[in-house]
């Protein structure tokens, strides 16, 4: 096995054009952040001779009061970045830049790392391979809309007007698109498809990998593309997820488990206030439950050990998101937790009480953020999995986002996640 410095000089042998690297890691709120260090301090960096300190705010800005932070203790705490030189990319959209994720360390954690989204995830996949010999990959579905310098949608005259239409990409719009798969390509980020969705907004789903690297992937291409808007369709970040085999547990188990804890769920993959209008109109499913290739509930299955998870966003953290998401799953699996729901094949908005009933969907999606957290204080399981101390740091976060943001109008949280996303 490779050192950290062997594998970093590895990839500087093979990317000579390199001068910076992006330290990353992603906050409570979602939001990337990054250290930009010269290659020749990151390599004092992977061999153990130095270590990147971050300020107090590293991890503990609510957008809705950024900069400003507030502290959940009375002492000064001492965060360290460390990057997993394993996860290292050119970045294809600025030369001479590359990209490596880090996990974060609060010194004065309890357990190391025990505050690390990142971390989360690693823990979780190691728990389903040792304890289910199961392993996952990950493919993600991200849509987006395009914008023109003063940030207007770009109307070209050829309109992107609806699901899998080529009208719309004859023109500006795919020498855009052409640019944006480019970067990914340099950035050694696979793509599975893309196609226009509905009118003026694309979907570029990345190809299926291990999870870690999946989600790693995700973070580099989302800030390749990202851009968010002020009006239009409603953007979604869909989670795919395959088991390659469980050992001595049905894979409905697992499906089981998530469906159990979606509310919880929620208030981590729909993490910000506004989010919650996609709940509201079947965009992530207004009930709880799921449906082969049905698109209008927040799972879709697509085989008996694939599902599209639909209760997603782009200002999620994508790391914790995937960790619950797993969490939940070996939740079910431990239990045998019993698919008391009906495969779904109608379209829900049409569906009468007594149907939804029958198909075990009697308990509505959560349709705010502050709902989303209730549910989440009141299942005890998550503390569990993720540890009380992340828990409590994050829903600080978000709490402090419900009551600011429950303070202005529409157009002012927009534009605020206009600048941080």
């Amino acid at each position: 096995m490779l050192s950290d410095k062997e594998k970093l000089e590895h990839f500087l042998q093979t990317n000579r054009h390199i001068k910076y690297i992006r330290v990353q890691w992603i906050d409570y709120s979602g939001v990337l952040r990054a250290r930009f260090v010269p290659v020749e301090r990151c390599l004092r960096i992977a061999n153990g001779d130095e270590t990147i300190h971050l300020a107090q705010n590293s991890m503990l800005i609510p957008i809705s009061t950024a900069p400003k932070i507030f502290p959940l203790s009375d002492h000064h705490e001492t965060w360290d970045l460390r990057p997993d030189w394993s996860s290292l990319r050119p970045c294809g959209f600025l030369n001479n830049h590359a990209t490596v994720m880090s996990f974060v360390d609060q010194q004065e954690a309890e357990t190391r790392f025990d505050k690390c989204p990142r971390m989360r995830l690693v823990q979780a996949l190691k728990r389903l391979e040792h304890e289910w010999g199961a392993k996952v990959k990950i493919g993600f579905e991200i849509e987006f809309m395009l914008f023109g310098s003063d940030n207007n949608r770009i109307r070209p005259m050829d309109r992107l007007n609806g699901y899998s239409r080529t009208a719309g990409l004859r023109a500006s719009t795919m020498n855009l698109v052409d640019e944006i798969l480019n970067a990914l390509e340099r950035s050694s980020i696979r793509i599975h498809h893309f196609h226009a969705e509905i009118e003026d907004q694309l979907e570029i789903a990345l190809a299926p990998e291990p999870a870690l690297d999946a989600v790693d992937s995700l973070v580099l291409a989302q800030e390749t593309i990202r851009t968010p808007c002020l009006s239009g369709p409603l953007n979604g970040l869909h989670l795919h997820l395959s088991l390659d085999k469980i050992e001595g547990a049905l894979p409905d188990n697992f499906l089981a488990g998530v469906l159990d804890h979606m509310n919880a769920l929620c208030a981590f993959g729909m993490a910000n206030y506004d989010g919650y209008v996609r709940s509201s109109n079947d965009a992530a499913g207004a009930w709880i439950g799921f449906g082969t290739d049905n698109r209008d509930m927040p799972v879709r299955k697509i085989s008996d050990c694939r599902w599209e998870f639909r209760m997603m966003d782009g200002t999620s953290n994508p790391y914790l998101f995937a960790a619950v998401v797993l969490y939940a799953g070996l939740d079910g699996l431990a239990k045998k937790t019993e698919l008391r729901w009906k495969d779904c094949t109608f379209f829900p908005h049409l569906m009468t009480e007594e149907m939804r009933v029958e198909h075990g969907m009697d308990v509505p999606m959560p349709v705010s953020l502050r709902g989303a957290l209730d549910c989440l204080k009141k299942d005890t399981a998550v503390a569990a999995w993720i540890g009380d101390d992340l828990l409590k740091w994050y829903m600080s976060v978000k709490e402090k986002e419900v009551e600011e943001f429950s303070k202005m109008h529409d157009d002012q949280r927009r534009i605020r996640f206009l600048e941080y996303f």
